[in-house]
């Protein structure tokens, strides 16, 4: 498995002294986060501030310029101008996304109260922080319960439909809404740990908690419920949500992809006719989990026939259409370090002594 560590000495850089970042281990990052070291690093009144809080603009959740414009994240659309002034002075301690498959935006208090999706932090790290945190969990005021309104931390409304409500989910949703307002920031969860999800709810399951992606044309079918089912609500509560349809992003436009919803490459899951958009978008997550292996050290690509499986092979036109050709996924997807479908076919990576790797 490709470790954090590793990771971020082949994907990143050299952090400021003042920045810390955390990731799960099932992450990869796909392009730098400068845009957000710069804003951290350099003050407002700046040249090198002000143009890193205008490049903000473009990774920013929209849901979070709500919050900062109307006090709702639902509610109200900022447009470019409007979102420069408000993002131009701000001073920003932390970057965070949010995990809207944790709510059932349909409920009373769960919109306005979203966990924090805990594979992906990045904070100015400050022990006045850590004390206000600390005496939060020392004082045991976390109520039980499932509504939006009065559970959670100091019955702000962050409970248990979160997961990991007692813990840095619900917590950290907590204290950034709340505690710390303006000086954390939401960041467009499509481009930074963006997991492939479904903006919107669809009448195949409604409860959020297991999403549904959206059915690709090649698998409708009307004569059968399960092909032919329709999104219809969004997640975040918003009338459109078209700029967080995760499940068809470009990958290029990442910054950083997470395997939680997609499952773990190193499983070699089965190339069977993929259904939704977002099985497209994850084998796109997986081809370059595969391609990053590639480029290690050491780290030949394994041989295999072109014909060894032959299935449906989809990829993801620009267009946001999908095209389904004849293939051997196994070796278009994962580069042959699938030998077939389960983890007992997976080709483990060589020993390497990782003391050897360059500092930058």
């Amino acid at each position: 498995m490709l470790r954090g560590l590793e990771l971020i000495k082949l994907a990143t850089y050299k952090l400021p002294h003042d920045i810390a970042v955390h990731l799960d281990l099932d992450t990869l990052v796909t392009n730098p986060f400068d845009e957000l070291y710069n804003v951290m690093h350099f003050p407002p009144d700046t040249e090198e501030g002000k143009r890193a809080r205008q490049q903000l603009v473009e990774v920013v959740a929209p849901t979070d310029l709500n919050r900062r414009s109307s006090g709702h994240p639902s509610r109200g659309s900022v447009n470019g101008t409007t979102a420069q002034k408000l993002l131009s002075n701000i001073v920003v301690d932390a970057f965070y996304t949010k995990d809207y498959n944790m709510i059932s935006p349909h409920k009373e208090g769960h919109v306005e109260h979203v966990g924090v999706q805990g594979g992906f932090l990045v904070v100015r790290p400050s022990m006045l922080t850590y004390l206000k945190l600390r005496d939060m969990v020392y004082s045991g005021e976390f109520y039980g319960g499932h509504g939006g309104n009065t559970t959670g931390w100091f019955k702000s409304g962050y409970g248990k439909h979160i997961w990991g409500s007692m813990t840095i989910q619900g917590l950290l949703g907590y204290y950034f809404d709340h505690v710390d307002r303006e000086h954390s920031v939401e960041l467009n969860r499509c481009r930074y740990n963006n997991i492939a999800d479904n903006a919107r709810v669809s009448s195949f399951s409604r409860n959020a908690k297991f999403p549904r992606g959206t059915l690709i044309d090649q698998a409708r079918n009307a004569s059968d419920p399960r092909y032919n089912y329709k999104d219809f609500q969004c997640r975040d509560g918003r009338a459109n949500c078209d700029d967080v349809d995760c499940q068809r992003f470009p990958i290029e436009k990442t910054r950083l992809v997470h395997y939680t919803y997609c499952k773990s490459p190193l499983k070699c899951h089965e190339c069977n006719f993929m259904e939704t958009y977002k099985e497209v978008t994850c084998y796109a997550f997986i081809k370059e989990w595969f391609r990053v292996r590639s480029t290690l050290t050491g780290e030949d690509k394994p041989h295999m026939e072109d014909d060894a499986f032959s299935t449906n092979v989809q990829w993801m036109r620009e267009d946001g259409t999908v095209d389904v050709h004849q293939g051997n996924c196994y070796k278009e997807y994962t580069m042959g370090f699938c030998q077939g479908n389960g983890r007992h076919n997976y080709v483990s990576m060589k020993h390497r002594n990782m003391s050897l790797l360059p500092d930058n």
